[in-house]
């Protein structure tokens, strides 16, 4: 399946409302004028965004989104990695930077282009941990092995310990069984505060099935520069 065939990923309303609650009280004193969101899938908290920032423009930027302007909010269709649209006053990433194809200096490298001076990078992403790693392993042996058979005994497992969640949502999620982690917010909080990034918050994000990685949620300002 292209990446333009590619449905975009449909966030988990609980989700969107615990992430974005934290996203506005990082930004309470000072309401960005530019917001970036990485990985924007179906562009949920974009609009959770939106709703609370009447006077900021958004971009969400991901592989499956189509180029699409609604009102203030602009999607586009592209690798994080290559898009060039300017710097943020605030960039948001929810799970979606530990599986970009590159080093996680040249992600933060990145990051750091794209964060404005004194701007906020809030972003929730795996962390070091022994669960982590053995999922990690896990998804390395799965992926080499993937066919339709593996897909259908994700899709077992996952029916039986969320039997509650809708089909069509868990076999949107089958292909994060395969991902794997390439970067950690231990690493990158340590590649962006080599940039003058200074962490002002860490928190454990909810871990609410056993197929996905722990995450750790990080509020991190951009040195004034």
């Amino acid at each position: 399946m292209t990446a333009a065939s590619t449905p975009a990923f449909g966030a988990d309303p609980a989700q969107v409302a615990w992430f974005g609650a934290r996203v506005i009280d990082a930004i309470a004193s000072e309401p960005p004028r530019r917001v970036l969101d990485i990985g924007c899938g179906d562009g949920a908290l974009l609009r959770y965004l939106a709703a609370r920032l009447p006077a900021a423009t958004l971009v969400g930027v991901d592989v499956t989104a189509r180029d699409e302007q609604h009102g203030r909010i602009q999607f586009v269709g592209a690798d994080y990695l290559a898009l060039e649209v300017g710097r943020f006053d605030l960039v948001v990433a929810s799970s979606s930077l530990q599986g970009m194809g590159t080093t996680t200096d040249a992600l933060a490298a990145k990051i750091a282009r794209d964060v404005a001076p004194s701007g906020t990078l809030v972003h929730v992403t795996p962390y070091r941990c022994g669960y982590n790693h053995a999922l990690n392993v896990l998804r390395a042996l799965l992926h080499p092995l993937r066919s339709r058979a593996t897909d259908r005994m994700i899709l077992i497992v996952a029916r039986a310990l969320h039997p509650a969640e809708p089909r069509d949502k868990l076999v949107q999620r089958v292909d994060y069984m395969y991902l794997i982690l390439r970067h950690y917010e231990d690493d990158l909080r340590a590649a962006l505060a080599r940039r003058g990034f200074r962490l002002t918050r860490t928190e454990p994000a909810p871990h609410t099935s056993a197929g996905q990685p722990k995450h750790r949620l990080a509020v991190m300002t951009a040195p004034a520069r």
